[in-house]
């Protein structure tokens, strides 16, 4: 079916909708002030799939034009992948008539990776041709929201684990307080209430709590005897109060099963709601941490701590704090042992370190792993723009590159026919003799083919460099392939040349290759040329930066050399050395030259990515080794090591 145009589209659609209301010419035009009076972009595609209608908004989003949009499809404006996707869910529109609507990924002009939402639906025309009316909402970028996402996961892990390190100091400064007064003259002297009542505070203190008592079971197990309880607002200790276990079988019976009872609403907990008219409303209690008193394999008593106003939730430091309270009271009881009192204050510092210590390494791998997610979309938006260039520089050169030969036996030819002409008519007319002087013919005949050749060269060396960026970008290889390692390094070189040649404040730097006689190597290839890209510049920097050292002292400057070798060390391996006769590195900046972040260029020249990211790359993306080796005055050297075939190592 032959596509409508978009002025015969629009007059038929406000045919439609106006034809009653207002002259055809007028309604086309109140279509369109509706149409780019809307916010969000609307299109509509005819059978063949392709654009007969776009509002402005639209053109704006996609970034084109609408003459450049009216009459093509999909597939004149992104890549193949993503217009299937297309091609299929509007295809299935106008199979079934179902309107369709789905999140799509869409890579627009600029090349960014954007989510959005279409709805598409199905439209016929008063001749009965079908048509498409899509709606395109704007969800977001998706490297934006998935770093958006991955910062406020950070962020969370941040603040727990500041909170944790400040809960972990309150707790152990506490407990200090306790094992100190486990080794005081105090428990020497059996000063048993005194001992009591020193722990009923400290637990208040710790835990931020505004009531804290301790509870015996009696001999007969028919109540419990209160030995203490501390009021922190008039910093009273009680003793001697008895309540019967009667009064609360279910909560004591629940003490004797569990180490801990963290209670954050006493109102609405099952286990305290049989005593919350009695006890806990009256005192205004709302939330209690009760850990139970263990000794000799039975429960002999219980620490309450109450809190009175907001509800609270109870962390697990504040459980395990009040378990080792609990611990410190069995001491007392049974036997003030000191080991032992030490002994249960180191399993309880040890376990909260570790809990603190693995927040800590998550913290780490989600930072390690954003600056991945940034440095990754980096090279992938510096592949992508290399491999454009690349593509359109490689067209016209071609297309001059398969003209030389045609136009050099065209000149040929013509300079023959030129000879022919004088020798066979060696006296030519006076004007012609002058145009001959004029334009220097002898001349012209010899350096025509020499300027030809020229050419040729030229278009030739762009081809190298096309092909060395269209290597380098390596941008089709998502997976471990054989390739050549030494290509790779020459086609980094080949972008590096400018840097290399040399300039007016300093000499060209030499590059030495001592290349093995190596096979392919199974890698990812652009992986690779991204850690000799990173190398090679900080080689480079270091000799520029030990040349203008040597200007300033006014001495003779040397010859920068970077030596790259390569060689096979065992049946699947080989090492790849990059060494440059620069300033060297001292040892304490040697020390950290893998850590994240880490740079000793200025601000604005480094952001200390490069070489925590070529670590990764080598050690956990190729299973390898890379070194660092350098002294102050000697110079530097990187030594990479990777096995010749990848192996199905278990993550």
């Amino acid at each position: 079916m032959k596509c409508l145009e978009e002025s015969q589209y629009l007059a038929g659609l406000s045919k439609m909708m106006f034809s009653d209301i207002v002259p055809q010419q007028s309604s086309q035009a109140f279509l369109w002030s509706i149409l780019n009076t809307i916010t969000d972009p609307i299109f509509v595609k005819d059978r063949q799939h392709k654009w007969v209608l776009v509002n402005d908004a639209f053109c704006q989003f996609i970034g084109y034009q609408r003459k450049e949009l009216i009459g093509k499809s999909d597939y004149d404006f992104f890549c193949k992948t993503e217009a299937d996707v297309f091609w299929e869910r509007y295809e299935l529109v106008f199979t079934t008539g179902v309107t369709d609507e789905h999140e799509e990924l869409i890579t627009n002009s600029q090349g960014e990776t954007q989510i959005i939402s279409t709805k598409k639906s199905l439209l016929y025309d008063e001749a009965g041709n079908s048509f498409i009316v899509g709606l395109v909402r704007l969800i977001g970028s998706k490297n934006k929201i998935e770093t958006a996402l991955l910062r406020e996961t950070v962020n969370k892990l941040e603040q727990e684990i500041y909170e944790r390190q400040q809960t972990e100091k309150r707790l152990c400064r506490h407990s200090n307080a306790l094992q100190q007064l486990v080794q005081s003259e105090k428990l020497q002297h059996d000063d048993f209430k005194i001992a009591i009542e020193y722990i009923t505070e400290v637990a208040s203190l710790g835990l931020d709590v505004e009531r804290v008592s301790v509870w015996l079971y009696t001999e007969k197990r028919l109540g419990i005897q209160c030995i203490d309880l501390y009021q922190r607002e008039n910093n009273y200790h009680s003793h001697g109060l008895e309540l019967f276990v009667c009064d609360f079988p279910n909560y004591f019976q629940a003490l004797k099963e569990e180490q801990v009872i963290a209670v954050s609403n006493v109102h609405s907990d099952r286990r305290t709601s049989e005593f919350s008219e009695t006890y806990t409303t009256p005192l205004g209690i709302t939330s209690m941490l009760d850990a139970r008193i263990w000794s000799r394999g039975e429960v002999i008593g219980v620490v309450c701590c109450e809190h009175l106003g907001v509800q609270r939730q109870w962390t697990l430091e504040e459980e395990s704090f009040i378990s080792s309270i609990s611990d410190f009271v069995r001491l007392v009881i049974e036997s003030r042992d000191r080991k032992i009192a030490e002994e249960a204050l180191r399993q309880s510092e040890m376990q909260l370190r570790q809990q603190t210590q693995q927040l800590e390494e998550a913290l780490k791998e989600l930072q390690h792993t954003q600056v991945q997610m940034l440095q990754n979309e980096k090279m992938s938006s510096l592949g992508q723009l290399v491999a454009g260039v690349a593509h359109e520089i490689n067209n016209p050169v071609n297309f001059i590159y398969g003209n030389i030969a045609p136009a050099h036996d065209y000149i040929h030819n013509l300079l023959n026919l030129i000879q022919l002409y004088q020798e066979y008519y060696p006296d030519p007319i006076p004007v012609i003799q002058s145009k001959i002087v004029a334009i220097d013919l002898e001349f012209l005949m010899e350096d025509l083919p020499k300027l030809l050749s020229s050419i040729k060269i030229g278009a030739e060396r762009i081809q190298q460099i096309v092909v060395s960026l269209r290597n380098f970008s390596r941008l089709d290889e998502a997976e471990y392939k054989a390739v050549d390692i030494h290509e790779g390094i020459d086609s980094t070189l080949l972008i590096l040349d400018n840097r290399l040649k040399a300039r007016p404040d300093r000499p060209a730097i030499q590059i030495i290759k001592e290349y093995d006689n190596l096979p392919l190597i199974e890698c990812y290839a652009g992986q690779l040329n991204q850690v000799f890209m990173n190398i090679l510049t900080n080689a480079i920097d270091a000799l520029e930066e030990r040349h203008q050292q040597q200007s300033q002292q006014k001495t003779k400057p040397s010859l920068g050399v970077i030596l790259i070798r390569t060689k096979i060390i065992n049946k699947n391996q080989i090492t790849i050395k990059i060494a440059d006769n620069g300033l060297g590195i001292p040892e304490k900046i040697k020390q950290r030259i893998f850590d994240p972040f880490f740079t000793t260029k200025p601000i604005g020249k480094g952001t200390g990515m490069g070489m925590s990211i070529s670590y990764q790359i080598v050690t956990k993306n190729h299973h390898g080794t890379i070194e660092c080796i350098s002294s102050p005055h000697q110079g530097t050297a990187f030594v990479i090591v990777i096995p010749l075939k990848q192996q199905h190592f278990v993550q």
